[in-house]
């Protein structure tokens, strides 16, 4: 079955924020805070309202879907994922002619490009263009597993905190049951195109292939090596940016499976079986985050924020 239309999401600049806020009315839009409410305590936007990410889920139902709603974290990342729970959470209306519901905004950079602080401009790479092979695109989807898998364990073991330690444990594990997923599509559509081409050979075992992997790149185009010197920062880092980073990887993935799904059921040529794969993908990386989200509340349980 095909999903329901989406919610858009549009990803607005501090500057653009400066100047929306300037030009609404009081009461028609909420600036939504989704860190942890000791960092609202030390910083935050003047009239935002405090809806740590964790505890999103809970209170959707009390947003005004009349109003334009703008999310905020630190960086993005946290910010992103709720203004995915928001928009697939049934509060906000489809956009239709004629209809005046509320807009989901999330602040790009966060509260660091906010108050013009450095934030990291990983580049970003259109990693399926010109891609139209379903094999073709799965079989980089599965690099791009292998790439999450490196960075994780890259970050795993540069010896951060036990919390992040936990953290990357979990993500390195699900990266490889997700990896698992997709080589389980590849094979049923590489058997399937098998007649197509006959010079393609069997399909390698999981674990020969995924070990001949590179995995350079990230869902969403951020590239591994680029992230050298997070990685290297990674342990006298605090935990809240390691799992930012690690919430926006996620995110990036859900976000274009979730796309890839979309372009198949609007005719990308790629067929029903495509979008049902992307879907189940897409669906598995918002997991993913949600364990993401989970962790970061126990940072600030646990005094391991810092």
């Amino acid at each position: 079955m095909s999903p329901s239309p989406r919610v858009p999401i549009e990803l607005v600049s501090p500057q653009a924020l400066r100047d929306y806020m300037a030009s609404r009315p009081e009461g028609s839009y909420v600036l939504v805070d989704v860190r942890q409410p000791e960092e609202y305590r030390q910083e935050h936007i003047p009239g935002a309202r405090l809806v740590p990410v964790g505890e999103l889920a809970t209170l959707l139902s009390t947003l005004d879907p009349a109003q334009d709603h703008v999310f905020y974290c630190r960086s993005g990342g946290r910010s992103a994922a709720a203004a995915v729970m928001a928009a697939e959470s049934g509060v906000f209306a489809a956009p239709s002619p004629g209809t005046g519901g509320g807009r989901i905004l999330s602040l790009t950079g966060g509260l660091n490009a906010w108050t013009g602080q450095a934030v990291a401009d990983s580049p970003r790479v259109q990693v399926f263009a010109g891609v139209r092979s379903m094999v073709e695109l799965l079989r980089r989807a599965l690099d791009m597993e292998k790439a999450a898998h490196l960075l994780y364990t890259r970050v795993r073991d540069a010896g951060p905190k036990p919390a992040v330690c936990a953290l990357m444990d979990r993500l390195i594990g699900v990266e490889l049951a997700h990896a698992k997923v997709v080589y389980h599509h590849l094979a049923q559509r590489w058997d399937a195109d098998a007649h197509a081409d006959a010079t393609r050979g069997p399909l390698p075992p999981f674990d020969e292939l995924f070990a001949a992997l590179e995995g350079r790149v990230l869902e969403g185009g951020m590239a591994v090596a680029d992230l050298d010197p997070w990685v290297r920062d990674a342990a006298s880092g605090d935990c809240l940016d390691i799992a930012e980073l690690a919430l926006e990887v996620e995110m990036n993935a859900y976000d274009l499976y979730r796309t890839l799904a979309d372009e198949a059921r609007r005719g990308s040529g790629l067929g029903g079986l495509a979008e049902r794969a992307f879907l189940d993908l897409a669906t598995q990386e918002k997991t993913h985050a949600r364990m993401i989200i989970d962790q970061i509340a126990t940072f600030s349980a646990d005094g391991e924020a810092r």
